[in-house]
């Protein structure tokens, strides 16, 4: 598949393709001509790197976890566990903080109501 058939498939822009290729996310495809093409898997790879970064994933930190690749070119599973815990307590400890803020926010105005009542 060209970059084009890839960037309409995934939503990737060909820009941000060529850079998760520049910055190793993806392996160098394959060239038809002077042209790149990517398989299937590269594909399915760009689509899961768009749907970590959508959860906050930094393109960072998916380069760390790809660079610990295994002798057997897996990804270490247990890394990928340990981040997304790492995330999802992140997340949720915002989540404690916003609704304190909102709290906060209830009581100010309930103060202001009275002050100026």
């Amino acid at each position: 598949m060209f970059i084009g058939q890839v960037s309409k498939s995934t939503g990737a822009t060909r820009k941000a393709i060529r850079h998760y290729e520049s910055i190793g996310l993806i392996a160098t495809p394959e060239r038809k001509g002077s042209y790149r093409f990517y398989s299937d898997h590269d594909v399915t790879v760009i689509l899961m790197i768009r749907q970590a970064q959508s959860l906050g994933f930094s393109l960072s930190e998916l380069k760390e976890v790809v660079s610990k690749k295994t002798t057997e070119k897996k990804l270490p599973f247990d890394l990928i566990c340990a981040l997304i815990d790492s995330k999802k307590l992140a997340l949720q400890k915002q989540a404690e903080q916003l609704l304190t803020q909102a709290t906060n926010l209830e009581n100010f105005k309930a103060d202001l109501l009275k002050t100026l009542s």
